[in-house]
This record gives structure tokens, sequence and C-alpha cells, in this order.
């Protein structure tokens, strides 16, 4: 199972080319050089945050293997108690 951290639609850009999504507070901002899954269940990828301005976050898709370069990629499952 996928878990989205940042709900997008990947073919989302502005005037510059830039991908972007908005989130809304008080949902955690991502930072700068955070590696996140984007997009929806259904079509997603490993993004990098470029940079966030109030509640827009610009971001650029990378590969598998270059956000496990920059980041542990799997989560720990919670365990039932």
């Amino acid at each position: 199972m996928i878990y989205i951290d940042l709900d997008a639609d990947l073919n989302m850009e502005d005037d510059d080319g830039r991908n972007f999504a908005r989130f809304t507070p008080p949902a955690d901002a991502p930072a700068v050089g955070d590696v996140l899954v984007a997009g929806r269940p259904d079509f997603w990828s490993w993004v990098v945050i470029d940079d966030v301005d109030d509640e827009i976050v610009y971001f650029h898709q990378v590969s598998t293997r270059h956000a496990a370069q920059l980041a542990t990629l799997v989560a720990d499952m919670p365990r039932a108690v």
C-alpha cells in the first residue's frame, strides 16, 4: 500500500514550468529537500521539495533510485498491541 504524503496533480505546472501543489495548514509544511510521495493512489511519484511558499509547495519528480539515495523510502508498519 502506498501512502501519499502530498496530494498533487503531477501534471500541474506554474508559468515557469515548476510542479506545485497546495497544502492546507495546519498540516505540517514540508521542508526544502524533503523526499515525499506526491500524487494520487493510482498515479504517484517520488518528489523532492524545492520551495515552500505560504500554502504552495514546489517540487520536482525523481527516480526511485535517486529518492533512495536521499532518504529512507520504507516506513515501519504499526504493530498491533
